[in-house]
Order: structure tokens, then sequence, then C-alpha cells
């Protein structure tokens, strides 16, 4: 491996709390592709294309497919196979995140400290309000 791959492994990592936040993201989205008997070779272009539609996407791994391969396999060759980042294995189903073009990273910030304290002043104001 030259410095160029390395270089290229490390942007694609995500921190855990983007981790975390796209995880909360994915509660409400259904599979959008499945895994049969046939394999991954057979749905990475749908994969491709569902992942560029929409940067964030399920795929449910059927039984069938679980003869073959193992199910960490399967989700660690569509990954590199679409260059996406997974975000968790649940049960048969994987989760899949790939910033879309203009994305440079998918980063967490923190918030600034106005806000922070704008956020401070409407919770004592409420606790306040709630006591008279």
């Amino acid at each position: 491996m030259n410095n160029e791959d390395v270089k290229k492994i490390i942007e694609k990592r995500l921190t855990s709390k983007a981790k975390k936040m796209l995880r909360a993201k994915s509660h409400s989205i259904t599979p959008v592709v499945w895994v049969g008997k046939e394999g991954t070779d057979k749905v990475i272009l749908e994969v491709k294309r569902q992942i560029k539609d929409r940067g964030l996407i399920k795929i449910k791994i059927r039984h069938g497919a679980l003869d073959a391969e193992d199910k960490t396999d399967i989700a660690e060759k569509i990954a590199n196979e679409t260059n996406s980042e997974i975000v968790s294995l649940v049960g048969n189903v994987i989760t899949l995140f790939k910033p879309r073009e203009g994305w440079t990273r998918y980063n967490t910030t923190k918030p600034k400290k106005e806000y922070i304290e704008q956020f401070e002043k409407f919770r004592k104001d409420r606790l306040f309000k709630g006591r008279r």
C-alpha cells in the first residue's frame, strides 16, 4: 500500500458520532435492495444506483445468500465495491452510507457557545414558568 491508498482509507472512515447520527436517521428507512441466493455480484449495480440517489440505504440479506457467504463478508464486499461506509450491520440488514457529490466529508461539528447559552436560558425560563 502506498501513501495515497492509506489516505483514502483514512478519509473514508466516519467518526463514531457521525455513525450514531446516521443510525438514528436510518431507523425510518426500509430496505431498498435485497441480496438473495445469487449473491452480491447481481446487486452491486443496483446498490450503486440507490446509494447515488439516496446517500443512506439499507440492504436486506436473505437466508439463501447466507449459505454461500457470511453476512460480514457480504457487507464488506458491497461496501468496497460501491466505495461506501458500513454504518451498521444488525441482524441481516446492512446500512450503508456514501456522501453525495459535493460533500467533502460527513463530519459533526460542535454547537456554538451562543446556541448553548440560548438553550440554557430557554430551559431555565421554562422551568421557572412551571413553578408559578
